[in-house]
């Protein structure tokens, strides 16, 4: 008999979009999957009542009710606290899986376990129009002292920030203790930091399992067309604490470098999207840009080269500046609109 798989699926809002969502996942090939659906207090649970009731699978369906709305990351969490499978899936309440992705996922992972399994997904909008999203070549990754991390970091390879779209041994998650971290809107980035840190093997995927649909009303949604609010900003710079206070006991790794680099690249890319955000005040503005730029990791123990190093070593000038220096330069950026360039320099390339 073929493993259970846990899928779970946190739900808040998006009533529009869920039914098609539910029963993409009700709807695939596998047989023995184990559905935990998370009300967080949104207003789609009529929906997602009446899909789960008229489904020949709804006695796989659990509804956990969180009582109040408390985030997706306490929703993600309860899924991993609650899941008796064997490995884990897990998707947002607007996307949508193929019939087979389940399927797909679980054969790689009985071909060669791994600690994840990640595939490649397209992103849609909600007319149905398809556009280039995350695609991987089929590959093994495995090996001694942090060889996902190495691959990432070290290697400067593409890995999608996601929690979506992957299948997790639940032995992996539960032994190094992954968890969202709770009242984060933005939850992937911090989850999946601690997965690729912490995982000895992993296998990515060519093959197509989500559509990532664009939902102008999700959180990242908003973000992207009005800019961060305050909360979220607060929440990217509470992040960049999290991983430069993670990584320091990898200080004597070789990859180490390329660590401070990400910390140092991402800080300075939520202090431009900070500062020219409409939805925060000037006061605000400046707490959270300072917060940013302030150095809070330790300095690489190995001497290192390549471009990486070199690019390490202009970020760390920067660093040294006076913080109203600092401050000062990303408000010209703002104020020039550099996006595009500032992107594919600090958020996208390697």
């Amino acid at each position: 008999m073929k493993r259970k798989i846990t899928l779970g699926i946190p739900i808040y809002n998006a009533a529009n979009l869920v039914e098609k969502t539910l029963l993409s996942a009700l709807n695939q090939t596998y047989p023995n999957i184990e559905y935990l659906f998370v009300d967080d207090k949104g207003d789609s649970m009529d929906v997602v009542r009446r899909v789960v009731e008229n489904h020949p699978r709804s006695g796989d369906v659990r509804i956990i009710d969180q009582g109040t709305n408390q985030g997706i990351a306490v929703a993600r969490n309860t899924i991993i606290e609650n899941a008796t499978g064997d490995f884990l899936f897990t998707m947002d309440c607007d996307d949508v899986i193929l019939p087979n992705c389940i399927e797909i996922l679980y054969s790689a992972m009985m071909e060669h376990p791994v600690d994840f399994v990640a595939a490649s997904f397209v992103r849609c909008d909600v007319s149905g129009k398809l556009y280039p999203g995350c695609q991987y070549e089929d590959i093994l990754i495995e090996g001694r002292d942090f060889p996902v991390a190495e691959y990432r970091y070290g290697l400067g390879k593409h890995l999608f920030v996601a929690t979506w779209n992957k299948l997790y041994d639940m032995d992996f998650l539960r032994r190094n203790k992954i968890r969202c971290h709770p009242g984060h809107y933005n939850e992937d980035p911090w989850f999946t930091y601690q997965v690729i840190l912490n995982a000895a093997s992993c296998r990515l995927l060519p093959d197509v399992t989500l559509h990532y649909i664009y939902n102008p009303q999700s959180v990242s949604g908003i973000a992207a067309s009005n800019g961060y609010s305050e909360k979220i900003a607060y929440q990217f710079a509470e992040i960049q604490q999290l991983k430069s206070a993670y990584v320091r006991p990898l200080a004597k790794q070789p990859f180490y470098i390329n660590l401070l680099v990400d910390i140092m690249q991402m800080s300075i890319y939520h202090a431009y999207r900070i500062a020219t955000s409409s939805c925060i005040g000037k006061k605000k503005k400046d707490e959270i840009v300072t917060d940013l730029l302030q150095r809070k990791f330790v300095p690489p123990l190995l001497q290192c080269a390549g471009r990486r190093t070199t690019r390490y070593r202009l970020l760390s000038i920067f660093w040294k500046m006076p913080m109203w220096a600092k401050v000062f330069s990303v408000k010209l950026l703002a104020s020039l609109r550099f996006k595009e360039w500032f992107k594919k320099w600090l958020h996208f390339t390697d």
